[in-house]
């Protein structure tokens, strides 16, 4: 079997929750947000390491908690693309998973599926419908509306073929504006993207609500495995 790295992207300020500490250190029901995505990948069978890239001012405290055997640490960069670049320099194996710290709710179902598609693709993004009508606008008026069938929501974790995003990511540099993330490299090197389907559980903590949708979850996970004994 081909080596598998996963590289938790941990690097953003999180300036959006308010809150003075990076976002993926923010305490969600006792532990840092990236914890429960870290866990979940460790318990992976088919995951040889995880990367973390954290912000220079937590990288000390991240090495201590956090590295071992399994779980390498370093620092990340300005944009995405940077600090993906820098767990990849420290990445030895064939196929890398990248993954935003602030998603807590990865699941074993969701890495199975993208991994189902690593014959067929260099390149394959989590994926989920999306439910709501999209409509264009302009200034204060709405325009027409998309068809929602045709549309998806992108997110994490994406898996890449090691050598391929490389490629992507050397192109990235002469960019004139950062993407947004690592697969639009491929699409404008002419690879072929994958879709998996995500879960919709597995959302992004961006704003205070979130955080209290996602303590709300874990508390009713809580609930429910302590009515089960």
């Amino acid at each position: 079997m081909s080596s598998l790295d996963v590289i938790i992207v941990a690097a953003g300020s999180g300036t959006r929750l308010g809150l003075s500490v990076p976002k993926a250190f923010v305490p969600l029901m006792g532990k840092p947000i990236l914890s429960y995505s870290l866990q979940t990948f460790l318990s992976h069978q088919a995951i040889n390491s995880v990367i973390l890239v954290v912000p220079d001012s937590m990288y000390e405290s991240a090495n201590r908690d956090y590295a071992g055997k399994r779980v390498k640490v370093t620092t990340g960069g300005e944009h995405r693309w940077q600090s993906v670049s820098r767990g990849i320099d420290i990445s030895d194996a064939e196929w890398v998973m990248i993954h935003d710290a602030a998603r807590p709710f990865v699941s074993n179902m969701v890495i199975d599926r993208l991994l189902a598609m690593k014959p067929k693709y260099d390149c394959v993004i989590t994926v989920t419908p999306e439910v709501d009508t999209i409509r264009m606008y302009s200034g204060d008026q709405a325009g027409e509306t998309v068809d929602r069938d045709k549309l998806v929501r992108v997110g994490t974790p994406q898996m890449f073929r090691k050598e391929t995003l490389c490629q992507g990511l050397i192109r990235a540099k002469s960019l004139p504006t950062p993407p947004t993330d690592e697969a639009i490299l491929m699409q404008q090197m002419g690879v072929k993207v994958g879709i998996a389907w995500g879960d919709p559980r597995n959302f992004k903590i961006t704003t205070p609500s979130d955080l209290e949708i996602a303590e709300a979850l874990i508390a009713r996970s809580q609930q429910m495995s302590l009515g089960g004994q």
